[in-house]
């Protein structure tokens, strides 16, 4: 985010920058308002200005990544809108006014991404950062890990090439691991204490509370009932179909380093390993509580960043009444999500 040296800065620098002001300001201001957070041994009114600044930050980071990220892949105002939407989320706030943990884990999963895509072969710097967030911020990023390793296996075939000599690279996303849980002994983790590996079952009541989550974030304003349940079937297929056909449509290389079936492909393998990292939490440790919008926004916000790289993508072919829909669809979600 920040030009080597003397160099000015670029424009995608200035957007991504102008992002984290921003969503840094929005947050500081709504966490501090809440009056919840405060810094221990700093006298007022120090501590209350100091004390979301956590969030603040963590919300700054997570909106200029994923302008970022998408502004790579699909182009600037495609970035713009990303931001915008992963901000406008109707968890977005809450979790950054509820949790010290959710934010930095929010803002490590689209660094991880960032990482994944720019230098897919440098597999020791993403599985650095999802060990320091499965071991030390959250146990909701334990899929992150996981995500590392598919990743060192996949990231030169998605850029083009074979697979050979991948498994030095797997090596590589998984001694951060095994550092983080060495040195978890004399430092500490974010696990409880007294954990124990069982197995729990009832998987039905997890998918339940994570598909609460993602729901809300579907349909804002709709309460139980059918009229949910149909509109949450319906946007869900409708998104699925847009991503399906733009990821058919995608180029399998391009001028730039990151192209878009490459950010569908890293997109994939994080939402998939997530998934799996929360369900194997829930089935094995019979202590551990429900999903939460800790572990289950930064799903949400990375599939809601690839349903607009995919607009954007098939934007230009289509027709006029296709966008008019589009728009109106649009409209009455950020509508829907700003009232929630």
């Amino acid at each position: 985010m920040v030009s080597g040296g003397r160099a000015p800065l670029t424009a995608p620098r200035r957007r991504a920058i102008a992002a984290f002001l921003a969503a840094a300001a929005l947050v500081w201001w709504h966490v501090h308002r809440a009056d919840l957070f405060y810094l221990v041994g700093v006298g007022e009114p120090a501590s209350t200005l100091l004390g979301p600044l956590l969030p603040a930050v963590s919300a700054g980071l997570a909106a200029a990544l994923a302008l970022s990220v998408v502004d790579a892949a699909a182009g600037p105002v495609a970035g713009a809108i990303a931001a915008l939407v992963v901000v406008v989320l109707p968890g977005f706030l809450p979790l950054h006014l509820a949790s010290l943990s959710g934010p930095p884990l929010l803002a490590l999963t689209l660094m991880m991404l960032g990482l994944m895509l720019e230098a897919p072969r440098f597999s020791v710097a993403y599985g650095a950062v999802a060990a320091t967030a499965a071991v030390y911020v959250d146990p909701a990023g334990i899929g992150l890990p996981l995500a590392a390793i598919s990743w060192a296996l996949l990231g030169r075939r998605s850029a083009g090439g074979s697979t050979g000599g991948a498994w030095p690279r797997v090596g590589f996303a998984v001694l951060p691991l095994v550092v983080a849980l060495a040195a978890a002994r004399w430092t500490g983790d974010a696990w409880p204490d007294g954990g124990v590996l069982a197995w729990r079952g009832r998987l039905d009541e997890g998918l339940h509370a994570a598909g609460t989550i993602v729901g809300d974030q579907l349909a804002p304003t709709l309460g139980s009932g059918a009229l949910r349940w149909f509109a949450i079937a319906d946007v869900s297929l409708l998104l699925l179909a847009v991503l399906a056909v733009a990821w058919r449509r995608s180029p399998a290389a391009g001028r730039t380093r990151v192209t878009l079936r490459s950010y569908f492909l890293a997109t994939a393998v994080m939402v998939a390993s997530i998934i799996a990292g929360l369900t194997a939490r829930w089935l094995v440790f019979p202590d551990s509580p429900a999903p939460s919008l800790d572990g289950v926004f930064p799903v949400v916000a990375l599939l809601a960043m690839a349903c607009v790289a995919a607009v954007a993508s098939l934007w230009p072919r289509w027709p006029r009444w296709g966008k008019v829909v589009t728009l109106m669809l649009a409209v009455g979600w950020l509508q829907a999500a700003l009232r929630a």
